[in-house]
C-alpha cells in the first residue's frame, strides 16, 4: 500500500499557512499601496486635464483681450486720423483768412500810400504852378491870393482825377 508521508502533509500545511500570510501581510498591503499610487496618478491625470483646461481657457481669454486691444488701437487711430484731418482743415482755413486779411490790409495801405503820394505830387504841382505864375506875372501876390489860387488849383486837379 501506499504509504503515507507525513512531510507531504506537514510541508502542504506549511505552504497554505505561507500563502495565508503572504496574503494577509505582502499582497494585500502592496495592493493597497498600489492603489492608492493609481489613484495618486489618477489624481495627477485630473489635475493635469483641469490644468490644460484652465490654460486653453486663460488663451481663448488673453486671445479675446488682444484681438480687443487691436480693435481699441485701430478704433484709436481712426479716430486720431480723423482729428487730424479735422485740425488740418481748420488750419487751412484760418491760414486762407489770414492771407485775405493780409490781401486786404496790404491792399489799403497802398491805397493809402497812392492817395497820399498824389496829394503830395498835386501840393508839389501846384506849388511849381503858383511859383510859374508869379514869375509869369512877375508881380508879388499877397499871402491870401496865393492861397486861394493855389486852393482853387487843387480842387480842379481833385476834380479831374475822380472823373
Amino acid at each position: 500500500m501506499l504509504k503515507f508521508d507525513w512531510n507531504i502533509l506537514f510541508t502542504l500545511i506549511n505552504l497554505v499557512i505561507f500563502y495565508f500570510l503572504m496574503r494577509r501581510f505582502l499582497f494585500k498591503p502592496i495592493l493597497k499601496v498600489m492603489n492608492k499610487r493609481k489613484e495618486m496618478i489618477n489624481k495627477q491625470f485630473e489635475e493635469a486635464d483641469s490644468a490644460k483646461n484652465e490654460a486653453l481657457e486663460l488663451k481663448k481669454q488673453y486671445e479675446d483681450k488682444l484681438q480687443g486691444a487691436d480693435d481699441e488701437s485701430q478704433r484709436i487711430l481712426a479716430e486720431a486720423r480723423e482729428s487730424a484731418k479735422t485740425e488740418y482743415s481748420r488750419i487751412i482755413d484760418r491760414a486762407g483768412e489770414d492771407v485775405a486779411k493780409m490781401k486786404e490790409t496790404a491792399q489799403k495801405q497802398i491805397e493809402a500810400e497812392s492817395e497820399k503820394a498824389r496829394q503830395n505830387a498835386r501840393e508839389d504841382i501846384a506849388s511849381l504852378a503858383m511859383a510859374a505864375a508869379e514869375k509869369v506875372v512877375g508881380a508879388n501876390i499877397s499871402a491870401n491870393d496865393n492861397s486861394a489860387i493855389f486852393d482853387e488849383f487843387l480842387k480842379e486837379s481833385s476834380g479831374e482825377n475822380d472823373s
